[in-house]
């Protein structure tokens, strides 16, 4: 069954709801509306608590997973969490924020508890270039449940800001796959008389890397309305559409990320890291809406080349039974960054007097993407426990 096309759909269903937490985005104004007395800096912790609670659940999944808990048996916890905290808030409009508030923390957890386990199974499930393939299809699946949790979840809005929250119960499709998956075969830590094997400190070193990565991207995906809006090259519906190219740009990327690892091997990072640094200057240098296209799109591809890099690197540097911890420590450092970004930019442009310039996050991300891409290529990271292949 190893590589069957069910396996497959299965493994990669657990994709599909990576970017739930995106759902509804586009309701936050509607549900402003509805708790006018909630200040606005509260009421995004509708969103922003999903995030922060998958973060310790992602690092417990990874720890727990296929060691001490079965991996189906965490996919079936975590997607139960995702579809009752996800759909709650529409059985609660006549409830307090705080009530909705818990319901969403719950509903990060269940995604927390998912999100280490998808790319551990691909791990563990396949090898040599399906094994590349399947991490290139995982960000191609990603994408496409982003983009449909988030067109979904704004659609139901229109009609009262609650339908949004039932846009979760999508899970289900995610639940009843999982329930047929098999469980991976166990692998033993380690060899009787051997000592166990520590955890590879390039583990923290991809880590720290996607946490920079994340928190240089993400003002591409909060500023966007506000360049184009400001600078007269559109209204919300060009900025739609621009955000959008980002997820085209990574549904691309993953569609031929198998063939160009096949050519590049580890400096897929490297590349992926260059089209970042040209993204980056496409949009903080443009002036036109179609430079805001270009760098979105790139963006996308680079960001796609960047993940199943760094994933497959890990397969390679850790021992098998160590993966889904691994996995845990990376996405959790993925979430981290994003949260972490807009504080780290304020307090930069702060230090340089660039307080008013709003595209000063691009000209930083630039530069720095820029220099990783020459830097990674000329120092290679060191073969860190499981020898990696060239």
């Amino acid at each position: 069954m190893k590589n069957s096309k069910f396996l497959k759909i299965a493994v990669l269903s657990v994709f599909f709801v990576q970017m739930g937490v995106g759902t509804i985005t586009p309701a936050i104004a509607n549900i402003a509306a509805a708790f006018p007395t909630v200040p606005f800096t509260t009421l995004l912790l509708v969103s922003t608590l999903a995030v922060l609670m998958s973060v310790p659940a992602t690092l417990i999944s990874g720890r727990l997973a296929g060691s001490v808990v079965t991996y189906k048996t965490l996919l079936i916890i975590g997607m139960i969490l995702f579809i009752g905290g996800g759909v709650a808030p529409y059985f609660m409009a006549t409830s307090s924020f705080t009530a909705i508030l818990i319901v969403r923390a719950i509903f990060g957890i269940g995604l927390g508890i998912t999100v280490p386990l998808g790319a551990a199974l691909i791990i563990a499930f396949f090898d040599g270039e399906e094994r590349a393939k399947m991490m290139g299809f995982s960000n191609v699946v990603a994408n496409v449940g982003g983009i449909l949790f988030q067109m979904l979840g704004g659609i139901a809005a229109t009609a009262s800001w609650e339908y949004a929250f039932l846009i979760h119960g999508l899970g289900i499709i995610t639940l009843i796959l999982i329930l047929f998956l098999p469980e991976p075969a166990k692998v033993p830590a380690q060899a009787a008389g051997e000592a166990k094997p520590k955890l590879p400190g390039s583990v923290f070193g991809f880590a720290l890397a996607i946490f920079f990565i994340m928190a240089l991207i993400y003002p591409m995906l909060v500023n966007m309305s506000t360049i184009i809006a400001t600078t007269g090259m559109g209204g919300a519906a060009e900025a739609a559409l621009v955000l959008t190219m980002f997820t085209v740009g990574g549904m691309l990327g993953g569609l031929i990320f198998a063939k160009v690892f096949a050519i590049f091997k580890k400096n897929s990072l490297a590349l992926g890291l260059a089209l970042l640094a040209v993204a980056m200057t496409s949009i903080g240098l443009g002036n036109s809406i179609i430079f805001m296209y270009i760098g979105t799109t790139l963006a996308g591809i680079g960001f796609a080349f960047i993940i199943p890099t760094v994933f497959m690197d890990l397969g390679a540097a850790v021992h098998p039974s160590q993966m889904p911890t691994a996995s845990g420590i990376v996405m959790a450092a993925l979430n981290i960054g994003g949260f972490c970004s807009a504080y780290m930019f304020a307090f930069l442009a702060g230090i340089m007097g660039m307080t008013e310039n709003i595209k000063f996050p691009f000209y930083v991300s630039l530069i720095v993407f820029a220099l990783a891409a020459v830097a990674y290529l000329i120092i290679k990271p060191q073969k860190d426990g499981v020898p990696q292949p060239e």
